[in-house]
């Protein structure tokens, strides 16, 4: 457990105090970024008086990205305390401490892992909020690209030390002796928010809300968030441990655990293999295999609106894809095209954050290359034109994805 206060900290707990500086920075983080969200939605509403432009739900938008954008960065401060809390559990003050990794060509130099990688990432993050603070106001760069800077800032921050912070408790149980170990350790995977990247339409959109953070990652089931449960991978094999309810780490070897369910690996294998009829003949789809519900809608695909330079792309994601994704019971959806191409396992909560995370971390040719993810080749709305479907227009915000598309699940 940790103190109730920097104050608080032992001098000699070296990896409590500056888990509490990095704590800190997250704060700090926060308040810039609630800055700049209040500034930019003050300079949009100007603008649009400037130019005579009427009240649209574009301020909206502006308010559930600031909310999403919000929760992201509580959710990075409270994956950080979450890691550093599983391992004072599971060893006690020496956690707080920190260890001596290795003893390099004397007694007297020492590397210090933990120490050194929280240390980088403090430096990292304050470096980039005095960077904005000082000189965002007479940048070039908009305001959009110092908000996407902070969250970005802000994830690499709690991943990276997510990941210290669990490397040194395994080294810390490795070197126990077995007769002391704890017989069960607790998972740790990092539940990270989608950072809002750009504004979403209309519909059945998803977007990020704030809820009571901290969140007790085991307690949770998948829920409305859109949250992606992220982890770099070891070595990739069908039964590779990944783990919902955590911080993004690699999980324990003795752990292990399926990262999809068997008929979810038939249909990856079997590219032609239809869907089972307990999936498209059902009116609450569950699969054949380890008969959990899919919250799917049969004869139905998500659409998803990807911004490039010609213009809008299309892409309707069947089914299919969402099938091949699912783990066993309520674990979530695992990112085939993420566990194919990177050495990231991407874990999402329901299919809402499935598609989002599709939408904004795969481009438009991994999407074409992706069997069961078709292009609707229709006319390319170029920039700053409305769709006739009376959405809001590109001018200002791109859409995301909108809705499920009410046609048939058509295999290409």
């Amino acid at each position: 457990m940790m103190s109730t206060s920097k104050s608080q900290v032992d001098p000699a707990n070296v990896v409590e105090a500056l888990v509490y500086s990095l704590l800190e920075a997250f704060d700090a983080t926060r308040d810039l970024y609630k800055t700049l969200r209040i500034k930019e939605k003050r300079d949009h509403e100007e603008l649009k008086r400037l130019k005579g432009y009427p009240e649209s739900p574009i301020s909206d938008h502006l308010d559930d990205d600031a909310a999403a954008g919000n929760a992201s960065i509580v959710l990075d401060k409270a994956a950080v305390k979450h890691e550093f809390s599983n391992g004072f559990d599971s060893l006690g003050p020496p956690f707080a401490v920190g260890d001596v990794a290795s003893k390099i060509l004397s007694a007297h130099f020492q590397i210090v892992i933990t120490q050194t990688a929280l240390q980088a990432e403090i430096i990292r993050l304050q470096s980039i909020l005095i960077t904005i603070f000082l000189y965002g106001p007479t940048s070039r760069d908009p305001i959009s690209s110092q908000l996407s800077t902070l969250l970005d800032a802000s994830r690499a921050a709690g991943t990276s030390t997510v990941d210290a912070l669990a490397a040194q408790r395994q080294r810390m149980l490795t070197a126990l002796p077995p007769s002391l170990r704890p017989i069960a350790t607790p998972s740790a995977p990092y539940p990270v928010t989608i950072p809002p990247r750009s504004s979403i339409g209309s519909g059945d959109s998803m977007r990020s809300k704030p809820a009571d953070w901290p969140v007790s990652p085991t307690s949770q089931t998948p829920s409305v968030h859109t949250l992606v449960f992220s982890r770099p991978k070891a070595s990739r094999t069908d039964t590779e441990s990944t783990s919902f309810t955590g911080l993004t780490t690699s999980e324990p070897k003795s752990l292990p655990q399926p990262l999809y369910c068997r008929y979810a690996l038939d249909l990856q294998r079997h590219p032609n293999q239809p869907l089972s009829s307990t999936i498209t003949s059902n009116s609450s789809p569950y699969c054949p295999d380890c008969h959990r519900g899919l919250h799917l809608s049969p004869g139905k695909a998500w659409e998803i609106f990807k911004d490039t330079e010609d213009g809008e792309r299309v892409f309707r994601i069947q089914n299919r894809f969402v099938v091949k994704c699912h783990r066993v019971g309520e674990q979530g959806y695992s990112c085939v095209m993420c566990h194919l191409s990177s050495d990231i396992d991407t874990v999402c909560g329901d299919v809402k954050a499935l598609v989002r995370h599709i939408w904004i971390d795969h481009s438009v040719a991994e999407l074409k290359s992706e069997e069961d993810i078709v292009e609707v080749i229709e006319k390319i709305v170029p920039r700053g034109r409305s769709r006739s479907d009376g959405d809001v227009g590109k001018g200002v915000y791109e859409r995301g994805y909108e809705r499920e598309y009410d046609g048939m699940d058509i295999r290409r």
